[in-house]
């Protein structure tokens, strides 16, 4: 959608969705959404709609020309259409965005799918040449209002409106708001009506663990929907693979961990069996690890990632359920443990590398070797093969390892022999 004067502008994803039809939206939206040519959702709004039609608080991340502008505008109009158009508590609907101009343009086509009914749209921007024409539709008591973080708290400070009716809020692009000042944005939105008595849409252009805090703490056990195609451009990173036996996967790890002076580094696995195994084994050996358990709740899920931020845990084993909650700009270092079965699975890790340069090492081993072709199909590119010699500073015992970093705790269940041969490659 259009960031500017309400044109409809082709969307940067193809309309790959379902029929608007199928889904519960009031009669009118769909028949002018048809006559602008929308009859289809994008792939976005198809994820998106089953949550917020249910009723569901929703976390969304998706970058701009997905589709989350109109999303916005037809969850808000379906909202006014659904109930009491007319409830003297105004506003109803609330849509808080980072920028005036994408609340003129939101707001512009809130009108077009309204138009001709009872219910009003305003936008306050709280400043500049348009405050004047904004200030008699806020007095009127708007049913659906498009504001900015400074236009809300004008409307706050000047007691315009009182929004003890608010039923639905929407914060747009919030990681651009909680850049600028988190401290502000959150007083600011915790004067709005609990959670408890809205449904409430957060939008994310980009994932940052400050917005996702103030999301947490403004929504209500809310879903999460994260869209990202995964990283494309490998220029600037070193793709090497080694190849190991799967009884050797262990001691070599902890070999390639003590070569590199024991990193800060996100490993990823397959299965979250061996991903608790493998971090319980880690820590009895002395390194500092933490097992990202993509179940866990938002907060709690936040305390993890911040603590590997912060670099509380060197170590940080994930599956791929959890790649995407995963979003650390000084990362340098993944480990695939594992081999991904889903050869795109592989750009979502690489995804996790912010930086122009970095390592990618994957391990690959009997089962591995099954995946390495499609991956490297996909790529467009072969993969360094390391070959780890001498097998004593690549294969490292956790006897040694314990030893070297005075790690207490229980042994690793796994005890395999380091000497018994070196990791051949099968290419």
């Amino acid at each position: 959608m259009e960031s500017g004067a309400g044109e409809i502008k082709a969307l940067a994803v193809p309309l790959h969705g379902r029929p608007l039809a199928q889904f519960p939206l009031h009669p009118l939206l769909k028949e002018r959404l048809s006559a602008s040519g929308i009859t289809r959702t994008t792939i976005l709004q198809d994820l998106a709609f089953s949550e917020v039609l249910r009723g569901r608080d929703l976390i969304l991340r998706a970058r701009r020309g997905s589709g989350k502008g109109l999303l916005t505008v037809l969850w808000a109009a379906n909202r006014l259409l659904s109930g009491n158009g007319n409830e003297e508590a105004r506003p109803v609907a609330l849509v808080v965005t980072s920028s005036p101009e994408r609340a003129r343009a939101l707001a512009d086509w809130a009108r077009r799918l309204l138009e001709g009914l009872e219910h009003r749209v305003a936008v306050f921007s709280g400043e500049g040449p348009h405050l004047e024409a904004e200030l008699p539709e806020v007095e009127k008591g708007p049913h659906l209002l498009f504001t900015t973080p400074d236009g809300l708290s004008r409307l706050l400070k000047w007691n315009l409106l009182r929004f003890h009716g608010l039923r639905l809020l929407v914060v747009d692009e919030l990681e651009v708001m909680v850049s600028r000042s988190q401290t502000f944005v959150r007083q600011l939105l915790g004067k709005l009506p609990p959670p408890d008595r809205r449904q409430t849409l957060v939008l994310l252009g980009d994932l940052s663990y400050p917005a996702l805090e103030v999301a947490a703490e403004i929504t209500r056990e809310p879903e999460e929907i994260y869209v990202e195609e995964g990283r494309r451009d490998f220029s600037g990173l070193k793709l090497a693979v080694i190849h190991v036996s799967e009884e050797e996967k262990w001691p070599l790890l902890l070999g390639i961990l003590r070569q590199k002076g024991w990193p800060r580094a996100l490993i990823f696995v397959n299965e979250k069996v061996t991903a608790q195994r493998l971090t319980d084994d880690l820590k009895a050996v002395g390194l500092k690890a933490a097992f990202l358990k993509p179940e866990l709740p938002l907060p709690l899920r936040l305390n993890f990632l911040k603590g590997f931020a912060r670099g509380d845990y060197r170590l940080l084993v994930a599956t791929d359920a959890g790649c995407r909650f995963i979003q650390d700009p000084e990362l340098e270092l993944i480990i695939n443990y594992d081999l991904p079965e889903v050869p795109s699975d592989f750009l979502q890790r690489a995804a996790r590398i912010r930086k122009e340069s970095g390592e990618i090492l994957s391990l690959c081993d009997e089962t591995g070797a099954f995946f390495l072709e499609a991956i490297e199909e996909l790529l467009g590119r072969r993969m360094e093969v390391l070959y780890p010699e001498p097998e004593e500073e690549w294969l490292v015992s956790p006897a040694l390892v314990r030893e070297e970093l005075g790690g207490k705790g229980a042994a690793p269940r796994r005890r395999p022999r380091p000497g018994k041969g070196r990791p051949r490659s099968r290419r």
